[in-house]
């Protein structure tokens, strides 16, 4: 994340826990240390954003763009190779708005990861869904089965404003 915050600045580190069940996927990933992931709202400049879904079944919440980064790769472009393999779109005027400390814990043991959030123009409206997304699709509101809305309450508010000028 250093490098997050040597080119977009400092932004606030918010801290929570989270119980998941011991079968959650952060359990099954090799190794103890900490995950790395971004994601984040993608906008179209006038204050819609991108949601996908990533599982068929019904009632499966929508989630924003983004994933968990690989070896050596900076944060800006994790986000960038993750919005451009679910959804197919470039990024341009990336913001760093804040970045979420999660300790996930099943009671007996726990799971550190570190989640960078943006907001990012997509540089074109078409959108080519990958493999792993079941559904991406535009909304002029965040919606009620957003998975994690409250963290993206701010930044769309300040979003939405910005594209009625």
């Amino acid at each position: 994340m250093g490098d997050a915050f040597a080119k977009f600045g400092r932004v606030p580190i918010l801290r929570r826990t989270r119980a998941v069940g011991s079968t959650d996927r952060a359990f099954r990933r090799r190794g103890r240390a900490p995950f790395w992931a971004a994601g984040g709202l993608v906008h179209d400049g006038d204050g819609n954003v991108v949601l996908v879904r990533v599982t068929p079944t019904k009632g499966t919440p929508w989630f924003t763009p983004g994933g968990l980064l690989e070896t050596g790769e900076t944060t800006d472009g994790g986000l960038r190779r993750e919005v451009r393999e679910e959804v197919g779109v470039e990024l341009a005027d990336l913001a760093l708005t804040r970045i979420i400390h999660e300790t996930l814990t099943d009671g007996e043991a726990a799971r550190h990861g570190y989640f960078a959030q943006f907001v990012a123009r997509a540089t074109s409206v078409e959108l080519h869904p990958g493999h792993e997304v079941v559904e991406a699709r535009w909304f002029d509101a965040l919606p009620a089965d957003l998975a994690f809305r409250e963290d993206y309450v701010d930044d769309f508010s300040r979003l939405r404003k910005a594209a009625t000028f």
